[in-house]
């Protein structure tokens, strides 16, 4: 009995995985775009989440994907909110399917995914592993529901399910608990309807597991939000709060919502699909109009305000291409936007080097850096393809200064990052600078400072007064790099800054003359 039951239930979830990883490949990354572009209201969001959880099989992935999408900037607390109401709709979907007897088609679904799967075509791949998923959940339903039979005779049992009946919140606990360590609400939704079948489980005694497992299934968004943004974790505790206030509704109902879900079916096992659909939807249906409430409680729980990173392409778009006028205008948005966020990462940069390390500004430093490293290969895609266009002269120039600067700005994205890696060495070497070192460091940085400001504004401006103020600042910066550096070897000689200070500082006036020289380089370009 055992072993039929563990069996079946690793076929069941590896049948769930292997479906959902085929769906998923099927889908491509449409799945991500569909959760960012529909969920400006809390409606879409919830017919999204149904939609891509009812394809992928799993509310797991579903609210993992939103939790990344928010810890990466693409998302707003406030768009995943619907999109998890959803994905526990969809999730309903598995119950419903496999409430029906479908263990006779195992395997001959298994067949047919068999030959799909190992053919050469990609689209025959997927539609094979999407077959064999479908095909080993049904027979890992079929051998659970063998191995649970002879519970029918165990008294402990019985008495067990007995006693969650009259105590339903010890089912909660139990289903939460066991779905929490197997990560699978449908997995454990499968062993009760398998329960079901063998007529070794009421509707009674399986409604407050379901309930359970609603909150279990919350482990997997929760650990995906270890180390993320507060936005993030923030999603991930809505998880929980809205399925453990849905519990919280109903159990007081619970006698009434188990005599009206019977009226929906003569059969036990449909009855708890019915009654997991029905649980869901109703809570989804009450709380939608309350999000503002479970943003507000769970900014309490998680207080601070969450530092930003900006990301993702926002004003390339295909179908200027047609139009190389407007194409090119729209690079030139997208890099004046790149520099914005490395200028962001500089004036990061500076605080945590000279005001000590933050980690929350550290982490947006390096979400940042993604950023302009996905710029920087979106606008070299998009700028070659634009470039096989026809363009008059200027444009050409135009777009090949544009080019060129993008890669400045990338380096410029470099050294703040260097920066920061210097000052996490500092930290964790404890070391400190000499008076006289810090105040040199505010002098050089100021002028970095201005002088990438300068430089980034005249891509968009073409002010040739800046032109000529950013190649001064460049001169006044390469002296401040030698004056600084003699001084430093001074107070070496002196005694009085330690030499593990000296290698951080000197690296330091290096990677920021280098800024100069990037900023240098794009006002250079400018006509």
């Amino acid at each position: 009995m055992l072993f039929s039951f563990l069996g079946g239930l690793g076929l069941f979830l590896f049948g769930i995985s292997f479906l959902s990883g085929g769906m998923q490949k099927a889908a491509g990354d449409g799945i991500r775009r569909l959760l960012k572009r529909f969920t400006d209201t809390p409606f879409k969001g919830v017919f999204v989440g149904f939609a891509v959880t009812g394809i992928v099989q799993s509310s797991s992935v579903t609210t993992v994907t939103v939790v990344s999408l928010i810890n990466s900037g693409i998302m707003r607390l406030s768009q995943s909110v619907g999109i998890i109401f959803g994905a526990e709709i969809g999730t309903t979907v598995t119950a419903q399917l496999i409430a029906f007897p479908v263990g006779k088609f195992a395997l001959p679904i298994i067949a047919i995914g068999a030959l799909a799967y190992f053919v050469r075509d990609r689209k025959g791949g997927y539609v094979g592993q999407i077959l064999l998923g479908f095909g080993l959940l049904f027979l890992g339903m079929e051998t659970m529901k063998h191995g649970v039979a002879p519970l029918r005779e165990s008294v402990f049992f019985i008495d067990m399910l007995a006693e969650f009946g009259k105590t339903p919140m010890l089912g909660v606990l139990a289903s939460a608990i066991f779905t929490g360590i197997i990560q699978s609400s449908s997995a454990t939704t499968g062993i009760i309807i398998a329960m079901a079948q063998e007529n070794v489980i009421d509707l009674r005694s399986a409604i407050p597991l379901i309930m359970g497992a609603n909150i279990g299934t919350c482990i997997t968004a929760l650990l995906a939000s270890y180390g993320a943004t507060k936005s993030a974790k923030r999603a991930a505790v809505i998880h929980v709060m809205f399925n453990v206030a849905g519990v919280l509704l109903f159990l007081p109902f619970l006698s009434f919502f188990a005599d009206g879900v019977s009226l929906t079916s003569g059969d036990v096992p449909r009855q708890i699909a019915n009654a997991h659909t029905i649980f869901n939807v109703t809570n989804t249906l009450v709380f939608i109009w309350f999000i503002p409430v479970f943003i507000f409680v769970v900014k309490k729980i998680i207080p601070g305000e969450e530092v930003a990173a900006d990301s993702g392409v926002k004003y390339l778009d295909n179908n200027y291409l047609s139009v190389p006028s407007v194409a090119l205008d729209s690079v030139e948005k997208e890099v004046n936007r790149m520099a914005r966020i490395s200028f962001e990462m500089l004036k990061d940069s500076r605080k945590i080097l000279l005001a000590g390390k933050n980690d929350a500004l550290v982490k947006r430093v390096y979400r940042n850096e993604e950023t302009v490293d996905s710029l920087l290969q979106a606008i070299g895609t998009y700028s070659v393809r634009l470039s096989q266009k026809q363009m008059s002269k200027s444009d050409a120039r135009r777009l090949s200064v544009l080019i060129h600067n993008v890669t400045d700005i990338e380096r410029v994205g470099d050294h703040s990052i260097n920066l920061v890696e210097l000052a996490k060495k500092k930290e964790d070497e404890n070391v400190k600078f000499s008076g006289k070192a810090r105040e040199e460091l505010k002098v050089i940085f100021g002028n970095v400072v201005s002088i990438y400001r300068d430089a980034t504004n005249v891509i968009a401006t073409k002010d040739l007064k800046k032109v000529k103020k950013v190649m001064k600042l460049e001169d006044i910066i390469d002296d401040n790099e030698k004056e600084f550096e003699r001084n430093h070897i001074v107070r070496l000689k002196k005694k009085i800054c330690n030499p593990a200070a000296g290698v951080i500082f000197a690296d330091v006036l290096h990677n920021l003359e280098r800024i100069g020289d990037h900023s240098a380089n794009i006002v250079d370009r400018i006509d």
